[in-house]
C-alpha cells in the first residue's frame, strides 16, 4: 500500500481519504464517493468542473507518525482505548454547476502536512483540467509519486 498525505493506493485505484471511511475513488472514467466498501455516488469526470479538498493541515512534516506514537503512549498509560479519532475533512465537488460537499475520512489524528495536501490538490486540478491525463489513473502509484513531487516543489 502506498500513501502520501490524503492520497492512498487501495485495491489498484487512487483513493483520496481513508478507504475504510468516507473517500473518493478515482478511475479513468468516474469519481466515486464511498463510505467504506459500500455502494457510493458516482460522478462522471466530464460533469465535474472542480474538486476541492478541505482537510485539516499542519506545518509538521510527520503528523501520522507523531499521532500514532502519541496515541499509543496514551492508550498504554490508560490501558484502554482513549477514544480519540481523526477529525474528518470534506471534499467539495462542482457537478454540472452544483456544489456537492461530501465527507472525507482521514488516515490519522492531526492535520496532514500542508505540502501533501497542496500536491494532492494540484494533482486533482490536473485531472480536471487535462482529461488525457486520467489515463494515468490506471497506474495510481505513478500519480502518488507525481503528487509527492508537486508537494516538494511547493514546499520549496
Amino acid at each position: 500500500m502506498r500513501r502520501y498525505g490524503p492520497l492512498i493506493v487501495a485495491e489498484g485505484a487512487l483513493v483520496v481519504g481513508d478507504p475504510g471511511r468516507g473517500h473518493l475513488r478515482l478511475t479513468e472514467d468516474v469519481v466515486v464517493h464511498r463510505h467504506g466498501a459500500g455502494a457510493g455516488r458516482v460522478f462522471a469526470w466530464e460533469h465535474l468542473s472542480s474538486v476541492r479538498l478541505d482537510v485539516p493541515t499542519t506545518g509538521f512534516r510527520y503528523p501520522g507518525l507523531a499521532s500514532t506514537i502519541g496515541l499509543g503512549i496514551l492508550a498504554a498509560a490508560a490501558q484502554e482505548d482513549v477514544g480519540i479519532g481523526p477529525d474528518d475533512g470534506s471534499v467539495e465537488l462542482i457537478v454540472r454547476g452544483e456544489v456537492q460537499r461530501l465527507d472525507l475520512g482521514r488516515h490519522h489524528v492531526g492535520g496532514y502536512w500542508r505540502p501533501t495536501v497542496v500536491g494532492a490538490q494540484l494533482l486533482l486540478d490536473q485531472l480536471i483540467g487535462h482529461p488525457e491525463q486520467r489515463l494515468l489513473l490506471a497506474r495510481p502509484e505513478v500519480l502518488v509519486d507525481l503528487a509527492a513531487k508537486l508537494a516538494r516543489r511547493e514546499a520549496g
